[in-house]
């Protein structure tokens, strides 16, 4: 047993222990204990004349007891306090049976409003035991209403008030009283038939021979002499009004068994250290907790009855099918119950995964999902879409003690499985990420899910960012990051990409990054970036985490001059620490090529259109059935078979409150620059270096000097239209011009400021630098 219910239980236990101390004081009260009591200080509970007192109090739980009864009774609302203890003993056995605290919470609102009603009542009676009834709240009530609306309207007031809220808990707390109602009534008609059918045949044998007796037959079956006749008549009479009230399940039907989900354990992410300090002695601090969406926990009751109704539903088209279940679970997740169902021996698996559009159709349910085998089980899992679908909020799944006490390079929340488990994974490990979905099927906030959790878990100095957002909103929020964990490319300005042909370049970029880790670490004489990192801390190398947003696009306008670098990049780049994020919302097989899929061991799945659009991005169906709206399959590198996720959710919001507080603190000093790659030019056929005169500068420099001094404007951009250049050769050509002082540094996606305001001093500076 674990320790939160052991504490529920014991805390059960002693709220009934209160309840009936409490209950059975009020019982008990009696008017000359007061008098008894006058002659004692309140704060007297030991000592010889408290034990003088004890001896002549009629009250049976003493002096507390007694001095309970009288408050309560007297100055509050006499004997009709009694009623909230009622809700008291319900809340202690909701405790120790492990049930949901919902019913006992709405249960106490109604109890407390009734005894305020039910106390004004015995107030405006003149009945003797009225004040008695009351107590001092009570006669309060009574007097002012019998004052504002008259006797009678008060009497009608609350008569109307004990009615409506009688009826709206009956409705609340009571799952489907009239249904209850009917059944009671069915089984009081069965047992009335029952019982005179019992008494005819009695009659009927005494008026037989007895060589005649020997033939009759008893109603009942001659099993468990020591039940007595009526409890037999009972028994049989309670099961024919369950079967007429049920979906007539069969006897020998399996009982369902309701697997206990998970429940982490909290911890507070703002106790740990959240200030540390950078390479660059920048003191560094991480976003709180409470930048996040404090949302009221949702209860986790399980409704039982609709659990029995799904499975008895489930289990009717199983056996019209002839597919017989030996043992039958279930686990209720945030979205979705997984049904696993034991067959029997001589039952294919494949009858089972055939049913899946009529068990559908049965359920009535959006769609179905059948795991057939479930890996490690002698099971078949069919998950099933709950009427009341929980949200998991990214607070919830990072204020938990497996995330703040984890050990991984790059810890990446997931989200919640079925059984409630925070489902966190190491992106070193996987160590590459493809995802996949429809529109708005939730890859957008997963991304932003993925870098808040490595935000809240890695500072600026072990991960930075490499941006690539072809639809250009998607990650706008994190150019408040530019001064901590964003990167910065030789000749661009912005450091979040959104151009496809800058895309290419940056790509690139990374690409000659990895090569030039592969020689430090070869010198160094180590295997990969950990060991490095350890060996020579002073030196150590930032993760770097790639992440495309939409790679569809890129592929549309760049097609093999993005797919060299991300697969080359797949395939060697773990070991150097960097590591690729890449999502798209067309897996078709143009997009998410076989040697791009070879290279992404782990993916994720979210909602998407058809069989082939789930087998492209899995390699088997079950994605067309999901949910939306973050609901996700996950295949690991460990498993052969995908893990279903509710993803949790995280606003643009939050996203952008995290990502100024990082920005408004002070940037490091230090940025993390990535090399300029060697790109060859699309329609000029030169590698970078080509068109170069004899001072190292390029051909074109002097005419793009003269173009950005007459539009006083100086950007990479503008020589790419007017001078029809490639993108890395303008880049390259606008840094020569920094270099010269024509143009002024980069200053994010601003054009550079020009220093030169007339082409004569332009003329003059390059004769200078000749």
């Amino acid at each position: 047993m674990n320790k939160e219910k052991l504490k529920k239980e014991l805390s059960g236990i002693v709220l009934g222990i209160i309840a009936f101390f409490y209950i059975g004081a009020l019982l008990f009260y009696d008017q000359d204990d007061q008098t008894v009591l006058a002659g004692l200080k309140w704060y007297e509970f030991f000592g010889r004349g408290a034990m003088e007192t004890v001896s002549k109090l009629h009250n049976p739980f003493g002096i507390f007891g007694a001095r309970l009864a009288e408050l309560f009774i007297r100055s509050f609302l006499g004997y009709v306090s009694i009623v909230p203890g009622l809700a008291l003993l319900y809340w202690g056995w909701s405790l120790l049976r492990h049930k949901s605290l919902k019913p006992p919470l709405l249960f106490t609102f109604y109890t407390v409003f009734i005894s305020l009603v039910a106390a004004s009542m015995f107030g405006l009676t003149t009945a003797p035991f009225g004040d008695v009834m009351s107590g001092a709240i009570g006669r309060m009530l009574a007097a002012v209403l019998s004052t504002v609306i008259g006797y009678t309207g008060a009497w009608i007031l609350l008569a109307a008030l004990a009615a409506a809220a009688t009826l709206f808990a009956v409705r609340i707390l009571v799952e489907n009283p009239f249904d209850k109602l009917r059944s009671a009534f069915t089984g009081i008609g069965v047992l009335k038939g029952r019982i005179v059918a019992a008494f005819e045949h009695k009659k009927s044998r005494e008026s037989k021979p007895e060589s005649e007796e020997a033939e009759l037959s008893l109603p009942f079956p001659p099993e468990n002499p020591e039940n007595t006749f009526v409890e037999k008549l009972t028994e049989e009479a309670q099961e024919e009004a369950a079967n007429s009230s049920s979906s007539a399940p069969t006897d020998d039907e399996p009982e369902i068994t309701i697997r206990e989900g998970v429940h982490e354990k909290e911890a507070d992410l703002d106790k740990r250290r959240l200030k540390v300090k950078t390479k660059d002695r920048i003191a560094y601090r991480f976003p709180s907790v409470d930048l996040l969406r404090h949302t009221r926990e949702e209860d986790d009751y399980i409704d039982e009855t609709l659990l029995e109704d799904s499975k008895n539903r489930l289990l009717e088209k199983l056996r019209i099918y002839k597919v017989e279940v030996v043992r039958i679970s279930a686990t209720v997740g945030p979205r979705v119950t997984l049904f696993e169902l034991e067959l029997a021996p001589d039952v294919k698996v494949s009858r089972v995964t055939s049913l899946e559009n009529d068990l559908a159709m049965a359920m009535a349910a959006r769609g179905i999902r059948i795991i057939a085998p479930i890996p490690g089980k002698n099971a078949v899992g069919v998950e099933i879409p709950h009427g009341k679908p929980r949200t998991v909020w990214m607070r919830s799944v990072l204020q938990v003690e497996k995330f703040k006490n984890n050990k991984m390079a790059l810890p990446v929340v997931l989200g919640k499985t079925i059984a409630n488990e925070v489902y966190l994974e190491d992106l070193v490990t996987m160590p590459h990420l493809l995802i996949a979905g429809a529109t708005g099927s939730g890859k957008s906030v997963g991304i932003n899910v993925m870098l808040t959790s490595l935000l809240y878990a890695c500072s600026p100095d072990r991960v930075k960012f490499v941006l690539i957002d072809p639809k250009r909103v998607e990650l706008l929020h994190y150019q408040n990051l530019k001064n901590h964990f964003l990167v910065k490319f030789h000749g661009l300005d912005e450091q979040i990409i959104t151009d496809p042909t800058k895309a290419v370049y940056a790509l690139k970029s990374v690409e000659k990054e990895m090569e030039q880790r592969y020689d430090l670490l070869e010198k160094a004489g180590v295997r990969n970036i950990a060991d490095f990192n350890r060996k020579q801390p002073d030196e150590a190398l930032p993760y770097l985490v790639v992440v495309v947003d939409e790679l569809a696009d890129l592929m549309i306008t760049a097609g093999r001059d993005v797919e060299e670098p991300i697969t080359r990049l797949a395939q060697l780049s773990r070991a150097v620490g960097i590591h690729l994020i890449v999502a798209t919302q067309r897996p078709s097989v143009d997009i998410i090529t076989g040697v791009i899929k070879a290279n992404f061991p782990a993916r994720i799945a979210f909602q998407v259109a058809s069989k082939v659009d789930s087998r492209t991005i899995l390699d088997g169906s079950g994605a067309e059935q999901l949910l939306g709206n973050g609901d996700m399959l996950y295949q690991p590198t460990s498993q052969p078979k995908p893990e279903r996720i509710q993803c949790p959710y995280v606003s643009s919001g939050e996203v952008e409150a995290i990502t100024s507080f990082i920005g408004k603190q002070d940037g490091l000093k230090n940025f993390y620059h990535l090399p300029q790659p060697d790109i060859k030019e699309k329609g000029n056929g030169v590698q970078n270096g080509g068109f170069q005169d004899k001072d190292g500068r390029d051909s074109m420099f002097e005419e793009a000097a003269h173009l950005v001094v007459m539009h006083q404007q100086g950007s990479v951009s503008l020589l790419q239209r007017r001078l029809k250049l490639g993108f890395s050769r303008a880049a390259r050509i606008m840094d020569q011009l920094e270099a010269a002082g024509i143009v002024g540094p980069a200053d994010g996606s601003k054009a550079r400021d020009v220093l030169v305001d007339s082409h004569d001093a332009l003329d003059l500076l390059l004769r200078n630098l000749d």
